[in-house]
């Protein structure tokens, strides 16, 4: 629409200038002796736009003539730049394919005359990962940080992953304490720092790393309280090869107070406290554990623990009846509590209701020493067949060396 009502106003123009010019065209007169012009100014004028735009377009030319050789130039930087871009991203792509050999040889083909050494060179350092060559790829990490240094975070970081992803994890805990002196709040360092930690079994390093990983949310907080679980869980197992209750102590008192009510961190401490014949101690922990927060495991443990009231403790557990009937592994503490109190009987009604229960396999084979005790071989042996069919079951999916083995460990606990 704009289009038509301009040429409208032009035509219109020009027909306005063209009646005026018939009415009064003027007179132009040019003279230099010995010669001289003269012409309407009509007709001068147009010759006039005309000259101006031939010495316009003689102008162009001499200065495009001129600028040729730049031009050229610019041509050809422009054409490398776009097939090295074509390389880049045809390397990318081999390397998310998992092409190794044809994403480095594309990556070193664009790197001449790319603008973008940096992914080049990280995208080959990957692919010679892939390749399992870790010296070339360490040259690669190397020239990048050569040719981009302002990005030595980006650097380091694929560095770190490649150094964990080629299991050289202590180099790449190197790497990742350099990045976390450079960025201490730096989610991914965090990360796989965490990891590499827990890779190494490094769990004093995961401890006091595990504030950091709360403040800044590099992990869930639920992984992070199993990660702390498991690192002071592990610590605790350390103390025990010393054997010293002095150690054990000393570690316990190092697990935060909050964990020293998870069950799984008690397991360990009451096993190395009834290991040491620390049982007046095992005793009262457990049942403090198990009143504070009910746990089958426990439960199993506080059997073993000989407190020196075994009446008492036999009380104890038999008040846990109430809300716990169903439970195999409280059948059983209370079968083994009885027996050290001398109630045979009643301590075969609670082996009875264990296997009853689907208890563990260990309860036949404490039966059947029970009934032998009492005179009842034939009863005996059969819960010992029972015992050993059910050690079969349990290991179907394991070589046969290894049910042997259970099998002759089963024999020779009786």
């Amino acid at each position: 629409m704009k289009t038509l009502i301009f040429i409208i106003v032009l035509l219109f123009t020009a027909a306005l200038v063209a009646f005026y010019a018939m009415e009064n065209p003027g007179y132009v007169l040019i003279s230099r002796a010995p010669w001289s012009i003269e012409m309407t100014l009509t007709v001068f004028i147009p010759l006039l736009v005309l000259g101006f735009f031939l010495f316009y377009l003689f102008l162009f030319i001499i200065v495009r003539l001129w600028r040729i050789p730049r031009d050229v130039g610019r041509w050809r930087d422009k054409r490398q730049l776009n097939k090295a871009r074509a390389s880049l991203i045809e390397g990318l792509t081999n390397l998310a394919e998992g092409n190794w050999v044809e994403a480095e040889t594309q990556l070193l083909a664009g790197m001449r005359h790319g603008d973008t050494p940096l992914l080049n060179y990280l995208g080959a350092a990957m692919a010679c990962e892939g390749l399992g060559n870790n010296e070339k790829r360490d040259e690669y990490l190397a020239l990048a940080h050569k040719n981009a240094p302002q990005h030595d975070l980006a650097i380091g970081m694929t560095q770190a992953y490649l150094q964990h992803q080629a299991h050289q994890l202590e180099q790449s805990l190197a790497t990742l304490n350099e990045l976390r002196a450079e960025a201490p709040k730096h989610r991914q360092v965090l990360k796989l720092l965490a990891q590499v930690h827990l890779e190494l079994r490094d769990w004093t390093g995961l401890i006091n790393l595990i504030p950091d990983l709360r403040q800044d949310y590099a992990l869930g907080s639920k992984e992070i309280d199993e990660m702390e679980l498991q690192a002071h869980r592990e610590l605790l197992k350390l103390s025990i090869p010393s054997g010293r209750p002095g150690v054990l102590e000393k570690a316990w008192n190092a697990v935060p107070k909050t964990l020293r009510r998870h069950p799984s961190m008690i397991v360990i401490y009451a096993r190395q406290l009834i290991q040491q014949n620390e049982m007046a101690q095992a005793e009262s922990v457990l049942r403090a554990a198990i009143e504070d927060n009910w746990d089958p495991v426990l439960v199993e443990l506080y059997g073993q623990a000989q407190g020196s009231n075994p009446a008492d403790q036999l009380e104890t557990a038999e008040a846990w009846l109430t809300s716990h009937r169903d439970d195999p592994k409280l059948q059983l503490t209370l079968a083994r509590l009885a027996i050290r109190n001398k109630e045979d009987n009643k301590a075969r009604g609670y082996y009875e209701t264990c296997l009853s229960q689907h208890g563990p396999v260990d309860a036949y084979r404490e039966l059947g020493n029970l009934l032998e005790k009492l005179g009842e071989k034939d009863k005996a042996l059969n819960y010992y067949r029972r015992g050993l069919e059910l050690y079969a079951s349990e290991r179907l999916a394991t070589p046969a060396r290894g049910q042997a083995s259970s099998a002759n460990r089963f024999r020779a606990a009786r």
